[in-house]
């Protein structure tokens, strides 16, 4: 099975109020590829991004604005 690695940096990281009263902050990472006219991901889309949604603090806490980050995609069975 093959996978692939994008090279992604956290460009915004928002906190919101939760309606779940255990969990009452909710997390928004943006993740970004970097301009880079050497990377297939930006070359073929322009700017390729992903947004992730969490309820769970210490998740959250693993994203640092301006750190990079590697995303292994692997196609499950």
């Amino acid at each position: 099975m093959k996978s692939t690695i994008v090279k992604c940096q956290c460009v915004s990281k928002k906190e919101t109020q939760s309606y779940n009263p255990e969990n009452p902050i909710s997390t928004e990472i943006q993740l970004q590829v970097p301009y880079d006219p050497n990377s297939i991901y930006f070359q073929l889309s322009s700017g390729t991004g992903i947004v992730l949604n969490t309820i769970n603090k210490e998740a959250a806490d693993l994203f640092v604005l301006g750190k990079s980050y590697d995303v292994v995609i692997t196609p499950s069975n």
